[in-house]
């Protein structure tokens, strides 16, 4: 699973499924890798600024070839 930062601002994450998660941070413009996560059902993804701005969303079902777009706006 790729997660990407298109935004200007450093984002913080965590990702998760069942009884695992990782986090990390993505610099404007990247993309963190999380192969882990490829094929696994209900995979959360919470996001955050330094300032705190949390945001989730849950993906029922990943696949390769499958995306998720998601805009997120820091101010």
């Amino acid at each position: 699973m790729q997660l990407f930062n298109n935004t200007s601002n450093e984002a913080l994450y965590t990702i998760s499924a069942g009884s695992s998660d990782s986090c990390g941070t993505i610099d404007p413009g990247e993309t963190a890798e999380e192969p882990n996560y490829d094929n696994t059902q209900n995979v959360s993804v919470y996001f955050s600024n330094n300032n705190g701005g949390p945001f989730s969303i849950t993906i029922p079902n990943s696949g390769e070839g499958m995306t998720v777009t998601v805009g997120i706006y820091f101010e």
